[in-house]
């Protein structure tokens, strides 16, 4: 029963690991997007103290945003995905800023370039998933993995001669 348990886990932390790596990969800004969620690490201050460094953040596509809402976008210009608050609609482009920040961003958001409104935000939890997709990260899970498959075996094994 644990063994079947780790398989599962393994697998799935695998799984995920590898669907990452492949749509990053094939999708030009590297964010993949499943059923409208997509999910990040975030990198910079910029929404601090309501969003930090480390902390790892699921957002949701919307077919409409509105002021106060926290979204995610990609900024064509710097290459990077940018996470602020909406602070102004027009038309078909937000205007945002950093909550840390003392001013508004010198550009236009096209609502294009939106991924979604976040939605959850899980504090630190971005520095651990950084981890389990760095290479390093994916042999820990898979040799820790192996480890506990074995001694989930010993243990079965002590417990039977115990029993006889």
């Amino acid at each position: 029963m644990i063994r079947t348990l780790l398989l599962v886990v393994i697998g799935v932390l695998v799984v995920y690991n590898a669907y990452i790596l492949i749509a990053r990969t094939l999708f030009k800004n590297g964010m993949p997007v499943t059923f409208g969620f997509a999910c990040a690490t975030v990198v910079s201050g910029s929404m601090a103290d309501e969003i930090d460094v480390g902390d790892f953040i699921i957002t949701k596509s919307q077919k409409e945003y509105a002021v106060g809402d926290v979204i995610t976008f990609y900024d064509g210009e710097s290459g990077a995905y940018i996470t602020h608050r909406i602070i102004l609609v027009s038309g078909d482009t937000y205007a945002t800023k950093g909550d840390a920040n003392d001013t508004a961003d010198d550009f236009s958001v096209p609502k294009s370039a939106v991924v979604g409104k976040v939605v959850a935000v899980w504090k630190g939890f971005g520095n651990v998933v950084s981890f389990l997709q760095s290479p390093l990260g994916l042999v820990c899970v898979i040799g820790g993995g192996i480890a506990l498959w074995v001694l989930a075996d010993i243990g079965t094994e002590v417990f039977r001669k115990k029993d006889e």
